[in-house]
């Protein structure tokens, strides 16, 4: 005769279980989120359940890690896709086989790799007559370039107009490139209708390395 099943024996033996395993739902913690967990805390003669606030804690504290790792993995998995653009970029520009055909891939290829609308060059001194590139004053560079930054990230609105003057309605964010060539400056202006893709908290690394890139480039041609 089979043995009859007892409800409370059982629940007495995962009880007895858990005492001696207190670390259980550390290990299995996704267990959690199928079990019927009471969030409420209740309050008992003015004490909070002291058992509900650690499950609390320790489910936030999982969900807290598994957003940690997502934004980690997606990081990385961007700054893999950066690091491509800005080869491919590279190459391009020390292959290119003029000071024009330099100009020609940042006016074109950028706005394509980097996601831009927008790309405009300035020359601090263009007397050497370099195509589709303005002049600009050297007073106005030292504005927006200080403590020998190459790269301006801090979409300052005046920026805009000054760097942006056919598009400056539809640019709602950017990125300056400063480019030293022996006595004179070329600053590269990248606009976005985008209002998040350029951010003054954005890192520059891959960017400041193209930069060199092109300053090596252009010393080379104008030699």
């Amino acid at each position: 005769m089979a043995k009859k099943y007892d409800k409370d024996s059982a629940e007495e033996l995962v009880i007895n279980y858990l005492k001696k395993n207190k670390n259980f739902f550390i290990k299995y913690p996704n267990l959690t989120n199928e079990l019927n967990f009471s969030l409420k805390e209740d309050i008992l003669d003015g004490v909070i359940n002291l058992e509900a606030y650690r499950y609390k804690k320790i489910s936030q504290e999982n969900i807290d890690l598994k957003n940690q790792m997502t934004k980690i993995l997606l990081a990385g998995k961007n700054h893999i896709t950066s690091q491509k653009k800005i080869l491919k970029l590279s190459l391009k520009i020390l292959n290119s086989k003029s000071v024009d055909k330099v100009i020609n891939v940042i006016l074109t290829d950028f706005k394509i790799l980097l996601g831009c609308e927008v790309v405009n060059c300035f020359l601090t001194d263009n007397e050497i007559g370099i195509k589709f590139v303005n002049k600009i004053d050297s007073k106005i560079v030292k504005i927006y370039f200080k403590d020998k930054k190459i790269t301006n990230l801090n979409q300052n609105l005046k920026g805009i107009l000054l760097y942006f003057p056919n598009k400056s309605q539809i640019i709602k964010s950017y990125i300056l490139l400063k480019v030293n060539i022996d006595d004179k400056i070329l600053i590269i202006a990248m606009g976005s209708k985008d209002i998040n893709k350029f951010s003054s908290d954005q890192q520059v690394d891959l960017v400041e390395y193209l930069i060199k890139i092109i300053e090596i480039k252009l010393k080379k041609e104008l030699s």
